[in-house]
């Protein structure tokens, strides 16, 4: 082995070695620059600070890998031209200086728009805690654009912030100065080495291959999951969470979001019939004539109650329960598991099962009754009979319920719009002192939906997922059992309760998600193993083990001053029924408990009773604000309070809008029954809100349903629109105002 010669120190694998490794080094020190700040908003936890910083180091690999790629590409591209076009001109040209040289001018070039993002985003994060989003993006819009109202706003307030520049100056020069420093300490350790190291060894095939293995390992961000491993990191606090990703990846995806946002083409046809304006009017009719909305950029912005709402006497605190496709068509029912003919049918037996639970010899020996806690449950909480599900899928239904917005069609929100601005009830409730949690049996990240970026940009301070469960959690299916995960709640709820601040905790199980696997101890769950229908074992196994957590809770005294809410987060994803539409509704058909413990209670506050007003997803967030006594003066909520049926009959025109990726519907509940506009025909279909008959079909233009055809329309196109267009909220020109 030899030393090497002048110049071959600076080879083109070498040269690609170094920016590779100092485009990582420049992301990790501005990760680094903000962890002071992180340390300011949060103390970490045990072993979270060091799950972050490594998280880090994986995201950063990543996309130092895919930046000094795309380096390498447009230096082969310019480096070739260059050879070429000094070749033509007849001059001696070195093809690997070339290449070198352009590979050198590349990388500094990526560094350097790099290093820009970085320092951007290090301002952006002082300035809100967060990384580039939406917002940031719909602002250089703004400003860029030529002569609109936005444009002179946005310059405004960015002549606002050159004016006070001292705030921010010293941090970006301080920030720059420890990028040098870096850069330089790697510039002298890596010339250093590669003087010492021989151009000759290992031999340059070898060296060929280890190279590009290393960057194919650095592209997967040496994880089997690649780039999702790292939104999939197992971090419970949300800022800790933040910190981790890649401020590149996370504001490429929202710039993305940004130029790609758009409206589907169905709600791009039918705007071409009902105009925006006209569709925001009848919006407005229909969720409340008689409010005000004040704001003609986010036009569903309305006044949502007193400046200072009452308080309770008691801090109450929010328990929510999410069971994974919860139909409520199959509570209060009776299955006979030794007649495997009638395993098809939507509900096997019509008698409710709360009559079977006043005389058990009447029950037919040999069947079971499904959902006996929950049936028995009814009679102590107020029930919605008649409530539905916005949406057909996991996170549409947790957006629909903490956010109170309507789904958007395509792609859910939380996988694709998740850097937008909304006014969700965790960022509410943690305004008002709330300590923020959810805990999930699954991945936060495992069908790629962004749940837990989501969740970490709209107020939930700690996500639990199955990576915080204890290592022999019992699992089956897709996560882990209903046992399990309540029993994990149940220590967090100890934990809050011990921590002394009112607290918001949601769940969400999976036990009854679809292959259905669950544990087979109980009894009842075993007769049912010969069930055609997996999902009412799944269901019986899910009240049995809700019935322990519950009673357990009751017991030790773990729900004293707590308000419990349980809702499915979509009906049943298998379209369950006798004819088309009943398909179609059983997708929506979850049912709604709201119960209230005892010290809470009061004779003109509380009375346990089935309500049959229509109600849906959107209602629970105005609603829990209500019973907190946190409903700010401007919501852009969808849903409405539901507070009032807490004591007698109220909001007997309300209305449940429904839309499905299943099918090419979206539909109307209300008291009349369920209104589906199909798109392929253009017709009504009317199904019975009680289930009890075939739907009747309307035509298209039919003036009995036209202005309901139109209202429907009406919700589809502008919750598409308005959400494309982030005019739902705004912090920035709405938060102060709250």
């Amino acid at each position: 082995m030899r030393a090497p010669a002048a110049g071959a120190t600076w080879s083109f694998q070498r040269t690609l070695v170094f920016w590779w490794v100092l485009f990582v080094v420049i992301q990790q020190v501005a990760r680094l620059y903000l962890l002071p700040e992180a340390l300011s908003i949060e103390p970490p936890g045990e072993g979270i600070l060091r799950k972050t910083l490594m998280t880090g180091v994986r995201a950063d690999l990543i996309v130092a890998t895919l930046a000094v790629l795309m380096a390498v590409l447009a230096a082969w591209v310019s480096g070739t031209l260059r050879w070429a076009y000094g070749h033509w001109r007849g001059g001696d040209i070195d093809r690997h200086a070339c290449m070198r040289g352009a590979l050198i001018a590349c990388g500094a070039v990526t560094a350097g728009l790099g290093l820009l993002l970085l320092t951007i985003n290090m301002g952006y994060y002082f300035y809100g805690h967060q990384y580039l989003d939406f917002v940031f993006f719909e602002y250089m819009q703004d400003l860029l654009a030529p002569g609109s109202q936005a444009t002179s706003q946005a310059a405004r307030q960015t002549g606002a912030e050159l004016t006070e520049a001292g705030k921010w100056a010293w941090r970006g020069i301080g920030f720059l100065a420890v990028q040098a420093v870096a850069a330089g300490l790697w510039f002298l350790l890596f010339r250093r080495a590669a003087r010492a190291w021989p151009v000759d060894w290992p031999p340059e095939k070898v060296r060929t291959v280890a190279l590009c293995l290393c960057l194919a390992a650095g592209v997967m961000g040496f994880h089997p999951y690649g780039p999702w491993s790292v939104q999939r990191a197992s971090i419970p606090s949300s800022t800790y969470y933040l910190l981790a990703q890649n401020p590149i990846w996370y504001g490429g995806e929202a710039m993305a979001a940004t130029f790609a946002s758009g409206v589907s083409g169905t709600v791009s046809e039918l705007l071409r019939s009902m105009p925006l304006e006209r569709a925001i009017r009848l919006t407005q009719e229909t969720l409340d004539p008689a409010a005000a909305y004040p704001h003609d950029r986010y036009p569903l912005v309305r006044t949502g109650g007193a400046a200072n709402p009452p308080r309770p006497a008691k801090p109450v605190n929010v328990l929510v329960i999410f069971v994974e496709g919860l139909d409520r068509r199959y509570l209060g029912r009776v299955i006979d598991p030794g007649n495997p003919s009638d395993l098809g049918r939507w509900f096997i037996y019509e008698k409710p099962a709360f009559e079977y639970e006043r005389d058990r010899d009447a029950v037919h020996p040999g069947t079971i009754l499904l959902t006996p806690f929950l049936d028995q449950l009814r009679n102590d909480s107020v029930y919605f009979e008649h409530f539905f599900t916005n949406g057909t899928q996991t996170a549409r239904g947790l957006f629909a319920t903490l956010c109170s917005y309507y789904p958007r069609q395509g792609a859910a929100v939380m996988k694709t719009r998740y850097t937008f601005d909304y006014l969700c009830l965790p960022s509410l409730l943690k305004r008002a002192g709330y300590k923020t949690e959810m805990v999930v049996g699954q991945n936060r990240d495992r069908n790629y939906d962004h749940i837990g970026l989501f969740l970490a940009r709209n107020g939930v301070d700690r996500m639990f997922d199955r990576s915080d469960f204890p290592p022999g959690a019992e699992e089956f299916g897709v996560g882990v059992t209903d046992g399990a995960l309540f029993e994990f709640v149940r220590g967090r709820l100890q934990r809050l309760r011990n921590d002394g601040a009112p607290f918001f905790l949601a769940t969400l199980t999976v036990g009854t998600h679809h292959p259905y696997e669950v544990p087979v101890r109980h009894p009842d769950v075993q007769r049912l193993q010969g069930h055609a229908d997996r999902y009412v074992a799944a269901l019986r196994n899910l009240d049995a083990e809700f019935e322990r957590f519950f009673t357990g809770l009751k017991r030790d005294g773990l729900l004293t001053n707590t308000i419990v809410v349980i809702l499915g987060d979509h009906g049943r994803h298998h379209g369950n029924g006798r004819t088309e539409t009943e398909r179609w509704a059983g997708h929506f058909t979850s049912p709604l408990y709201i119960w209230v413990d005892p010290s809470l209670r009061a004779r003109d506050t509380y009375r346990p009773r089935i309500v049959s007003a229509t109600a849906s997803q959107v209602d629970v967030a105005p609603t829990i604000l209500a019973l907190t006594g946190v409903t700010p003066s401007l919501v852009p909520f969808l849903g409405h309070d539901l507070s009032c049926v807490l004591t007698r009959d109220c909001l007997e025109h309300n209305v449940a809008f429904l839309t499905s990726v299943y099918d090419e519907v979206v539909g109307l509940a209300d008291q009349q029954g369920i209104w589906f506009h199909a798109f392929r025909d253009g017709r009504m279909y009317q199904h019975p809100l009680e289930f009890n008959g075939p739907a009747r079909v309307r035509e298209a233009g039919d003036p009995e349903v036209a202005d309901r055809q139109r209202r429907v329309l009406a919700l589809y196109i502008t919750a598409n629109v308005l959400l494309e267009q982030n005019r739902i909220w705004s912090w920035k020109d709405l938060g102060a105002k709250l």
